[in-house]
């Protein structure tokens, strides 16, 4: 009797601990495997009201040696999910290979996954649910990784192993079940696209600011699309985003337009800043370097904070905190009426109220509105391509 009763005074079984870990596999194959698809469809995944996914999801964190963190997580999930299928089908709960490569992955994963939500919080100032729940299914996996551990080498370790056919079965379903949650989500973000934006056709005259030296565009004036992009240069989506920008100019050639337009949130946490961007940008757009002034406030990891911040990147472009002050007291200067043009043209015309949304506009069409996700999905479509082909 005291033979077969001391595993259970030990705690919880093996059997059940090796269960618990199968669940916490499967569970965190479901959410990286979410987070996956995101970067290979581009999905606009469900989250919180400020879009904290999509802003975690483009920044430089997210991504190793360009290689997205989400693809290193489920490939991390899958090996966890099958170490612990394996435990059950062999009975070789007490391996000390299968037990030790679980314990030192589940620790690997703990260490990055906690490291990724201090620069979630510190430094890109944004939630991302899925990524947040990953960490909290790894912390758990680690804890039971911990009990199964301290186990090796107890006198119920001895017991001759009894395979269970039957976990391979268990073990597969749970997958299953983790792919089609995966694709479910897939299909329910492809397809939660915003309708045509009711913006009143006689609105269009304010989409893309008149003279051409008024507004900052990359493209021709006569390219077939004109996408109008709402940004701000505190925004970490913004921020992160311009490359990508640059990059659909350089790969359609002649064939798109991107009109910058600021949408200041400087109320926010991190964007303390921003309407002194703006001005510093439009005094830079004044010298005929806007974009190189957006690239250079993109570059670090995070906005300036400061005045002092902001006043470093602009002397690069020979513009001094005394040339940004004046320009921001002053109403009737150029940066100061460009902003005010585009915040008024933000509300009373197209009701913009995060960044960054765009605009894409083709003559003789409805407007359309989107988001960051959405934007890319809808250059994939087949009669955007017909338009952007040479």
């Amino acid at each position: 009797m005291t033979g077969v009763s001391k595993p259970y005074n030990q705690g919880v079984s093996i059997v059940t601990l090796n269960r618990i870990l199968l669940i916490l596999g499967v569970l965190g194959l479901f959410v990286s495997g979410v987070l996956t698809a995101e970067h290979i469809w581009r999905l606009e995944i469900p989250c919180n009201a400020s879009r904290g996914c999509l802003a975690v999801a483009q920044h430089s964190s997210s991504y190793f040696y360009k290689i997205p963190v989400a693809y290193i997580g489920f490939a991390g999930y899958s090996l966890l999910t099958g170490l612990a299928i394996i435990r059950g089908f062999t009975g070789l709960y007490y391996s000390a290979f299968l037990t030790i490569s679980g314990y030192i992955g589940a620790a690997f994963g703990m260490v990055v996954s906690l490291y990724l939500q201090y620069v979630s919080f510190t430094q890109i100032h944004a939630v991302c649910a899925w990524c947040l729940g990953s960490a909290v299914i790894m912390v758990t996996t680690f804890i039971f990784y911990t009990i199964l551990f301290g186990r090796m080498g107890s006198s119920e370790s001895t017991a001759e192993p009894v395979r269970n056919p039957n976990m391979l079965y268990v073990g597969l379903a749970g997958i299953m079940i983790a792919g089609s949650g995966i694709a479910g989500i897939k299909i329910s973000s492809a397809v939660a696209e915003e309708p045509v934006d009711p913006i009143n056709m006689a609105m269009t005259s304010r989409l893309v600011p008149e003279p051409r030296k008024a507004r900052n565009q990359l493209g021709p004036d006569d390219a077939p699309v004109t996408v109008i992009e709402y940004a701000d240069l505190c925004c970490p989506q913004c921020r992160t985003g311009l490359k990508k920008i640059h990059e659909v100019v350089a790969k359609y050639p002649g064939k798109i337009r991107i009109v910058y337009r600021h949408y200041p949130i400087y109320r926010l946490p991190g964007h303390e800043m921003s309407l002194q961007a703006v001005i510093a940008s439009e005094l830079a757009a004044q010298k005929g370097k806007f974009w190189e002034f957006a690239d250079a406030f993109s570059a670090g990891e995070e906005a300036p904070k400061t005045m002092d911040g902001v006043v470093a990147i602009s002397s690069q472009f020979g513009i001094s905190g005394e040339d940004i002050d004046k320009a921001m007291k002053d109403e009737n200067s150029v940066p100061n009426k460009n902003l005010t043009r585009d915040f008024m043209d933000s509300q009373d015309a197209f009701g913009i109220n995060s960044t960054p949304t765009f605009m894409i506009w083709v003559k003789g069409q409805p407007v359309k509105k989107l988001s960051f996700a959405q934007f890319f999905r809808e250059l994939d479509k087949p009669e955007m391509k017909r338009l952007l082909q040479p």
